[in-house]
């Protein structure tokens, strides 16, 4: 079949599993129709398409520049009081994920560094550039930590429908009106072309969402404190639905098909964990049992904040504790290498 009618195939597919979403009312139903068409495609028809990764960075920016946009600067300033409890949990989660990566390891399959940089939840784009220098398979590391975001991905809107019952009103983050249509748009384009830039340049860890996200939440009051066009946010969730599902071809499962029935263990233990420190984390703060789980989620860090903004999630603190294990993550990683080196 050629490019272009696999890309239609792949449209159709993604558009009627979205129409059903919706009728069914589930959250997040263009992003989880776009992950489930993605998958379907790919893993049942074995149809292969490239996804273009700018048109992956504009689906982040633009979701960036969404959230920018609904940051409460005052809320941000009253997390102060709870970081040693964000810290706690980070430090938490990240052990803990080692200490499974380290028992993944226990066969002999692979190294104890691939195990580990395949365990550790979040950053998953930046563990998988490091994973080669640090001593790492990166094919390993790579299939495993994006099979880890497809299960969180496809089953998150799930969970929170079917544990959390949040409500029908919509989501915190600000969308454009018709009559602000073109504000909304100037504030979006510079939003996106400015922070992709300040992103690379600053070398961000999710540069693609980060730099968009400081550079909205910073000049959204200049445009009239307006949003991202509603059309504009979904079309962002289809964007990186399609990235993250038309990662996995069947050439890519083959890879791990020896290690698949640990590392989904693996990847239930860790999404478990996070759950249960997730719940601690809203019951000693003033967060509701959703945030509490959405601040915790382990990985699909765009996923999670997409949820997040058509739910009425806490926007800010959700991003705030997961840009603080993100960044532990990436910083850490060269230590955790050295470590096991060392051993």
């Amino acid at each position: 079949m050629r490019r272009a009618g696999r890309v239609l195939l792949l449209a159709a597919i993604v558009a009627v599993l979205i129409g059903v979403l919706e009728l069914l009312h589930v959250s997040a139903a263009t992003l989880i129709g776009s992950l489930a068409g993605a998958l379907a495609f790919s893993l049942v028809l074995r149809q292969e398409l490239r996804f273009p990764e700018p048109l992956y960075l504009l689906g982040q920016a633009m979701l960036g520049a969404s959230i920018g946009a609904s940051i409460d600067l005052d809320t941000l300033r009253s997390i102060g009081g709870d970081w040693p409890v964000v810290l706690l949990v980070s430090v938490a989660t990240i052990l803990g994920s080692v200490v499974l990566g380290l028992m993944l390891s226990a066969r002999g399959t692979i190294t104890r560094e691939t195990a580990v940089f395949s365990s550790v939840p979040g950053g998953a784009s930046g563990l998988t550039v490091m994973s080669r220098d640090l001593g790492a398979d990166d094919r390993v590391v790579t299939v495993l930590q994006y099979l880890r975001v497809v299960i969180i991905v496809a089953s998150l809107p799930f969970i929170v429908n079917l544990v959390f019952h949040p409500s029908d009103s919509g989501g915190s983050a600000r969308i454009a009106s018709t009559e602000h249509l073109l504000p909304a748009l100037l504030f979006t384009a510079f939003s996106v072309a400015v922070g992709l830039v300040l992103g690379r340049l600053a070398r961000l860890p999710a540069g693609g969402v980060f730099g968009p996200m400081l550079v909205a939440a910073i000049v959204h009051g200049w445009f009239g404190a307006v949003g991202v066009p509603n059309a504009l946010q979904q079309a962002a969730f289809v964007l990186i639905g399609l990235s993250v599902g038309l990662r996995f071809t069947r050439a890519a499962f083959a890879t791990i098909r020896s290690l698949l029935p640990l590392a989904l263990l693996n990847i239930v233990i860790v999404m478990i964990m996070c759950a249960a420190l997730g719940a601690w984390l809203a019951h000693v703060t003033d967060l509701s049992p959703l945030d509490g789980y959405l601040a915790t989620t382990p990985g699909g860090f765009s996923a999670v904040l997409a949820i997040a903004t058509t739910t009425g999630g806490d926007l800010t603190f959700v991003t705030a504790a997961q840009l603080v294990r993100l960044l532990m993550i990436l910083a850490g990683a060269p230590i955790f290498a050295w470590f096991l080196r060392r051993r």
